[in-house]
């Protein structure tokens, strides 16, 4: 073999060994080598570097070789072609593999900030219309914190509040306000209405708001803040005291003739101005039943007018229901015989006194009894019952009968003014509205609750509460 051939052979396999070696020190070298950057296409520290300097290097270790300069060059260059064709493959699958990874975590990115735009175009979408709603509405809207902070008002509230949204948010709703004005609006009760009268700075005028507050909870049931909303009733307070004048001056004016014809009847009929055929005692009978009716009227008239100016004093003090009973049956025996009714109380043994106007309960008890008898077909029952309640603080008294009965649709309407419910086939007696409303009013002041339960053609029981005069032993 000659000896260039041998030669070329020796160096084939030292360049291999090279190759190896070389391989070798450059995997460690690539293990060591870390990103500097984290974006996706990133360079490799180190690889370019690598590459310029890997065919000198190469060079020199096969120096140590024998052979010709030529031929270890040859060699060399052969050597860093394979190598670099392995480097380059290497960085393109790094490459590959980080541009993949990067890429998703973009893209990820991306969806994300794409869902997060949408909504928070939905949101501002949502607050742009309830802003144009809230600025809208005719009545004034506040709500505070749980602080009693003002987080918002609409433009209505600051109307009506002299005040401004800017000035007053983040601050409490009673900075800067008279004593006493607007406490309601952070202490009222929730599903309560509280009127509010406002003075103006000189107190030459003033205005009268009505409140309706609600509370605002969050998840978990604890309160975060409230909601007050404020209608103007100035207008509308000034006309009830128009018309309670009115119908308070009418009524006594009315009262004074209606009384010298109950006397000029009673006269008659008593045949003091002599003596009176059947048909003549037959229509002063009917004349002196109207003119009764009337002051019926009258007095219910006077007695509204009076609750709804909260002119009406209770004389309480502590009364038995069973002699309130006992009277009221007393009262009404007579009619009720007339139509063939039982009529009987039921008091629970050992009841404790009430503190109420006996007058007054009075009136309520008869009321009730009388819509009893009115609704009750002839040969019915109507029972008066009294008994303490659960808590043991009050009296719980109620009228029960065996009448017509009321649509339940119509028991929110019992407590109105002028509303007659019900059917009217089984009564004898048209009535004008405001028994109900008056009994309402006068139980109300009491600090008790009246109520009604009833189903059509099943009857009809009213009951209301009235505090103890003192509590009962355990």
């Amino acid at each position: 073999m000659p000896t260039a051939h041998i030669l070329a052979w020796g160096l084939s396999i030292v360049g291999a060994i090279v190759v190896g070696l070389l391989l070798s020190w450059f995997s460690q070298r690539s293990g060591r080598t870390q990103f500097k950057k984290g974006d996706a296409g990133a360079p490799l520290a180190g690889t370019v570097q690598d590459q310029k300097l890997l065919l000198p290097t190469i060079i020199e270790q096969l120096g140590q070789l024998p052979g010709t300069p030529q031929q270890r060059e040859h060699v060399a260059r052969t050597v860093n072609e394979i190598v670099s064709n392995m480097l380059t493959g290497q960085v393109d699958a790094a490459r590959r593999e980080v541009d993949e990874r990067y890429g998703q975590l973009i893209e990820e990115q991306r969806r994300t900030k794409v869902v997060l735009e949408r909504k928070y175009q939905d949101t501002l979408a949502e607050k742009k219309q309830t802003s144009a709603v809230l600025e809208s509405i005719a009545e004034g809207l506040v709500v505070v914190n749980n602080r009693g902070e003002v987080v918002m008002m609409n433009p209505a509230a600051e109307r009506l509040l002299a005040v401004q949204q800017a000035e007053r948010v983040g601050k409490p709703l009673t900075d800067h306000v008279k004593e006493g004005e607007l406490i309601s609006l952070v202490k009222g009760k929730r599903g309560e209405d509280q009127e509010i009268i406002l003075n103006s700075k000189d107190d030459s005028t003033k205005r009268i708001l009505r409140a309706s507050n609600a509370v605002i909870t969050d998840e978990n049931g604890a309160t975060v803040g409230m909601v007050a909303v404020l209608s103007d009733v100035t207008k509308q307070r000034e006309l009830d005291q128009l018309k309670n004048e009115f119908l308070s001056k009418v009524s006594h004016e009315l009262r004074t003739p209606i009384v010298a014809m109950q006397h000029a009847i009673a006269i008659l009929t008593d045949q003091v101005a002599g003596p009176l055929s059947e048909d003549q005692h037959k229509f002063l009978g009917i004349a002196q039943r109207n003119l009764g009716r009337l002051n019926l009227l009258i007095n219910d008239l006077l007695d509204l007018s009076k609750l709804e100016a909260r002119k009406m004093e209770l004389n309480r003090r502590p009364s038995s229901i069973r002699e309130i009973a006992d009277a009221v049956l007393d009262s009404v025996s007579a009619w009720a015989e007339t139509k063939a009714l039982t009529v009987q109380a039921r008091i629970a043994d050992g009841l404790p006194e009430v503190s109420c106007d006996a007058a007054r309960i009075t009136q309520v008890l008869t009321n009730l009894v009388g819509n009893a008898i009115k609704f009750t077909p002839k040969q019915g029952r109507v029972t008066i019952e009294a008994k303490l309640t659960p808590s043991r603080d009050e009296v719980e008294i109620s009228v029960s009968d065996s009448g017509v009965g009321i649509a339940p649709e119509d028991l929110p309407k019992l407590f109105s003014k002028f509303q007659q419910v019900g059917e009217r086939a089984g009564s004898d007696m048209s009535g004008t509205g405001l028994g109900l409303a008056i009994a309402k009013e006068i139980v109300d002041l009491h600090q008790g609750r009246i109520w009604a339960e009833s189903d059509r053609q099943q009857g009809a029981r009213f009951a209301f509460t009235l505090p103890l005069a003192s509590p009962p032993p355990s």
